[in-house]
């Protein structure tokens, strides 16, 4: 064998070895550059749902605090036209000069003459903050506020509508209990008396008793028994308030209620 064969199979060893170290590199690189890529897409999603989640959140917190501004605005109703002056007789008339005319009544800035004005103003903004962000705490606000802005304003079935759209919204939050017990009253000044009642049973049961003041829903539940005819169960549910919460706020009015319906047997 020649020695210039002998040393070309001596450096074929090395040459395969660095081929080999090459092709790692090269597959090692590549998957690096492939993490990375999978790393960097990653952390640039989250952060633009992030952003957009912030950003979704802040124009629905600003459509939400406009409505409020109006829903909680003062009420300045125009004062009442002064009495009339007493008559003067002809030598009184002749001496004295008639009192000026009042000043004209000029509503101040940001205030309503009525609550009616007010809240008629207000609603069109909270349904458009509703609207556009329904999914959103402040969407979910002003659909609750919307919901008892409508009440008020005695439009029944729109306020069941809205306060649906809440419990459905919300699960178990906080405003889905209290838009359980707006619908509540809401289908009670509609006749709905059973839906009414199925509600508010639902809302007397002790899970809720954080969120929401058991006393008052049972309350409201005892006024909806009354209303569908069912005395025995409004007169047990009045004396389940008397006997469960002795220092409550609504113990006189049970008591008063609980007579009445005592005396009519």
């Amino acid at each position: 064998m020649r020695r210039s064969e002998r040393h070309h199979l001596k450096e074929n060893p090395l040459a395969i070895a660095i081929a080999q170290l090459q092709v790692y590199f090269s597959e090692w690189s590549t998957g690096l550059a492939l993490g990375l890529a999978l790393v960097v897409g990653t952390v640039l999603a989250y952060g633009g749902y992030t952003w957009w989640t912030e950003r979704t959140a802040s124009r629905a917190g600003t459509l939400l605090a406009e409505a409020l501004v109006l829903a909680d605005a003062p009420v300045i109703p125009a004062p009442a036209p002064p009495p009339p002056a007493p008559p003067l007789d002809a030598a009184d008339d002749a001496e004295t000069e008639p009192p000026p005319p009042p000043a004209e009544f000029v509503q101040p800035p940001g205030s309503y003459p009525s609550v009616g004005a007010k809240l008629t103003a207000a609603l069109p903004g909270l349904l458009e903050a509703a609207d556009a962000y329904p999914s959103t705490q402040a969407g979910i606000t002003a659909r609750y506020r919307a919901a008892t802005t409508l009440a008020a304003l005695s439009r029944y079935d729109e306020a069941a509508e809205q306060y649906e759209q809440v419990i459905a919204r919300d699960g178990t939050g906080v405003y889905s209990r209290m838009a359980a017990l707006g619908l509540a009253n809401t289908q009670i000044l509609l006749g709905a008396h059973d839906e009414a009642i199925s509600l508010l049973e639902q809302s007397s049961i002790q899970e809720g008793e954080a969120e929401l003041p058991i006393d008052g829903v049972l309350m409201n539940l005892a006024r909806a028994y009354a209303a569908a005819g069912r005395a025995g169960d409004a007169r047990a549910t009045l004396q389940r308030v008397l006997d469960e919460f002795p220092t409550s706020i609504y113990t006189e009015n049970a008591t008063q209620e609980l007579g009445v319906l005592l005396s009519e047997g």
